[in-house]
C-alpha cells in the first residue's frame, strides 16, 4: 500500500480532525498571537516558524518509529514540559508586571525581542506540547495505517499538517497584528504588554493541561 491508496475516508477524516485541531484556539495559536501583539506580523513569522519545526521534528520522530518512545516515556516528558512551561510562564508574569508600571509612552513593549528569540520560544513551547506528541505520534500513525508504506504516509500526511496549519497560524497573527495598531494608539505598551503576556501565560497554561499519562 502506497501514498495514493489512502482511502477517500481516511483522508477525509485526516483533513477534518486537522481543521478542527488547526482552528481550536490553543498553545500555538495563543503564542502566535502573543508575539504578533509585542512584535508585529513580519516578526512573528519567527514564531510561526518555530511551531512549525517543532512540528516537523515529532512528525520525523514519527516516521523513523521514535515516537512510541516519547509515548512510552510520559514521567520524562512531563519533566521536560514542566520546564517549558515555567519559562514561558516566567515571561508572561515579566509582561503582565511590566504593565502595570508606569514608563515613557514610546519605550517598546517588554516581550519585544528578535527574530530567533521568537522562534525558540515558540519551538519551545510545541516541542512541550503534549498535544503535538500525540498528534504527530499517535494520530497520523493511525491515519497512515499499519501496511508497507506507512513511514512515507506518515511524512506526506505531516507534510499536508503542516501545509494546513500555516495559514491559520498567519490568520491569527494577522488579526492580532492589526489589533496591535490599534492598542498602540489607545492604550500604548503597557497594554500591549498586558495583553502579550496573558496569551503568553494562556498557552502556557494550556500546555500544563495536557498530558501524556493514561493514554
Amino acid at each position: 500500500m502506497i501514498v495514493h491508496d489512502l482511502s477517500a475516508v481516511s483522508l477525509m477524516a485526516f483533513v477534518t480532525t486537522t481543521t478542527v485541531m488547526n482552528l481550536t484556539p490553543g498553545p500555538a495559536v495563543m503564542q502566535v498571537v502573543g508575539h504578533s501583539i509585542s512584535n508585529g506580523a513580519r516578526a512573528a513569522q519567527a514564531s510561526i516558524l518555530g511551531i512549525l519545526a517543532a512540528n516537523a521534528l515529532y512528525c520525523g520522530l514519527s516516521v523513523l518509529g521514535l515516537g512510541a518512545i516519547i509515548l512510552a516515556a510520559p514521567t520524562a516528558f512531563e519533566a521536560i514540559k514542566w520546564c517549558a512551561v515555567v519559562y514561558l510562564g516566567w515571561l508572561g508574569v515579566k509582561a503582565l508586571r511590566a504593565s502595570l508600571r508606569p514608563r515613557a509612552p514610546r519605550q517598546a513593549p517588554t516581550l519585544r525581542a528578535r527574530p530567533r528569540v521568537l522562534f525558540r520560544q515558540s519551538f519551545v513551547l510545541q516541542g512541550a506540547n503534549p498535544g503535538s506528541v500525540l498528534y504527530f505520534c499517535t494520530l497520523l500513525p493511525v491515519f497512515a495505517g499499519d501496511a508497507d508504506g506507512a513511514p512515507l504516509r506518515i511524512a506526506v500526511l505531516g507534510l499536508v499538517a503542516t501545509v494546513m496549519e500555516y495559514p491559520v497560524l498567519l490568520g491569527y497573527g494577522l488579526a492580532a497584528a492589526h489589533a496591535r495598531r490599534w492598542l498602540t494608539a489607545t492604550g500604548g505598551p503597557r497594554l500591549l504588554d498586558g495583553l502579550a503576556g496573558s496569551a503568553l501565560l494562556a498557552a502556557a497554561g494550556s500546555v500544563a493541561r495536557t498530558t501524556l499519562r493514561h493514554r
